[in-house]
């Protein structure tokens, strides 16, 4: 199974923030204007990353369908927060089957298969996401759509990836 992140990796999470707050870089938005974004419709707005169509059709292609998304929720917001990446996700026709949508502050919990604990990969922006994950055994790729190279970067990581989960 192959997780997608959404924010940091097919949604740009910051520019949206720099958009909302009016703000040339988003690292000047106060954290407790963040947390006003509870109950909006903030995740339904983001933009997509020009390489979020390629990657998803990649991911798809790849996994023979044994793909999905997991994503965080803005703290305290997570139904709400759920929703809207839904919503986002289902405009773009990027909505996985229902049970592959994972909206979680804890992802590493689906870093392996529970039946037969074949690591899964998560493809994620945060570090911290991508250690939580690889200490629970699965496979993490740290990707940052507006830094990283799809193709170069990421579709060969993925490969070593998906080779590495055939061979355990």
């Amino acid at each position: 199974m192959i997780y997608v992140d959404m924010d940091g990796v097919i949604a740009d999470f910051f520019k949206g923030l720099e958009k909302k707050f009016r703000v040339n870089h988003w690292k000047i938005v106060p954290e407790e204007s963040i947390l006003a974004l509870k109950g909006t419709n903030f995740f339904g707005t983001l933009p997509e990353f020009e390489t979020s169509s390629d990657l998803i059709n990649h991911v798809r292609q790849i996994s023979n369908g044994d793909w999905g998304i997991n994503t965080s929720p803005l703290r305290g917001d997570r139904d709400n927060s759920a929703y809207w990446k839904r919503r986002w996700l289902e405009e773009r026709m990027w909505m996985p089957p229902v049970n592959r949508f994972i909206v979680t502050g804890r992802k590493e919990n689906y870093a392996t298969n529970p039946l037969d604990g074949t690591p899964n990969i998560l493809i994620d922006d945060k570090p911290s996401n991508i250690k939580a994950w690889n200490d629970k055994g699965g496979i993490g790729i740290r990707y940052q759509a507006n830094e990283d190279d799809l193709e170069e970067y990421l579709f060969v990581r993925l490969e070593e990836a998906l080779n590495d989960v055939s061979y355990r």
